[in-house]
């Protein structure tokens, strides 16, 4: 089991220095906890036990950000009422916020992504005999 050194941060991902535990050889892989996070290193083939590796882990990707999208609030909804919009392809319930009135602009987060709501289809006519 490897101690980390130091810690230092980069835009690409972090660095860290590990120390290669004793009865570890060159060449060898060993599992090191950086940054909370368990990485396999392989021991370079000119370091042995108690060497500092330095290993650099890279940095997760942000979470993706929400679309939004553009509603106008309808006629006869004021701050409170609920109103149904389709926001990126999917209908979905809308709170009017205080302040807000007909005619009021307000940006709305796409909803995650999810079944497809059903679509109603009326009935067929069954053909005459």
């Amino acid at each position: 089991r490897s101690s980390v050194a130091w810690t230092l941060g980069f835009d690409a991902g972090m660095q860290y220095q590990i120390s290669v535990p004793p009865g570890v050889q060159p060449g060898q892989r060993i599992q090191a906890n950086v940054g909370g996070q368990m990485v396999q290193v392989q021991v370079p083939l000119n370091l042995g036990p108690d060497r500092l590796v330095r290993i650099t882990v890279p940095a997760a990707a942000p979470p993706p950000q929400p679309q939004q999208f553009r509603v106008t609030v309808p006629p006869g909804c004021g701050a409170g009422s609920v109103f149904q919009a389709n926001v990126g392809g999917r209908l979905v319930q809308i709170t009017v916020p205080p302040g807000q009135g007909p005619g009021s602009q307000l940006m709305v987060n796409a909803p995650p992504p999810g079944p497809a709501a059903p679509q109603y289809a009326p009935p067929q006519p069954r053909p005459a005999a």
